[in-house]
């Protein structure tokens, strides 16, 4: 196996990447107090893809994604910067991880955490970075 094929075998898949918004959706729609069903009928989808969505096994088309972004408040561009957070959440994790002795195997694990575990793992290893130099 070549070094490359390691990483990318590493990395999510470019269906994961682009997976990172369904929680976001989640967050939203329990804020509201909205439950998969109501959210559901008022957008048009069944309820099993809403789920799907959420946890992130279905990728959301465009018009889809503004129906949502309509009834929660939030219009396609909180999406667009939600992904873009994650992504450089991710890349930077991916970076201090390479400094760590933290097998690569488990890595994933940490990549499939929520935005907000993912970020304080990533603060708790700059910050011990910064106090082991």
């Amino acid at each position: 196996m070549t070094v490359e094929q390691d990483r990318s075998e590493r990395r999510p898949s470019s269906t994961e990447v682009r997976q990172r918004i369904g929680p976001a959706i989640r967050r939203l729609r329990q804020q509201q107090g909205l439950s998969l069903s109501d959210l559901a009928e008022r957008t048009g989808i069944s309820v099993s893809y809403l789920s799907r969505l959420e946890k992130g096994r279905s990728v959301p088309s465009f018009t889809l994604l503004s129906r949502l972004g309509n009834e929660l408040g939030v219009d396609i561009g909180f999406f667009v910067e939600t992904e873009r957070e994650a992504q450089d959440v991710d890349q930077a994790l991916e970076e201090q991880l390479r400094n760590t002795s933290i097998p690569e195997s488990v890595w994933p694990e940490f990549f499939a955490m929520s935005i907000e575990a993912r970020k304080a793992l990533l603060e708790f290893l700059q910050s011990h970075a910064r106090a082991g130099r």
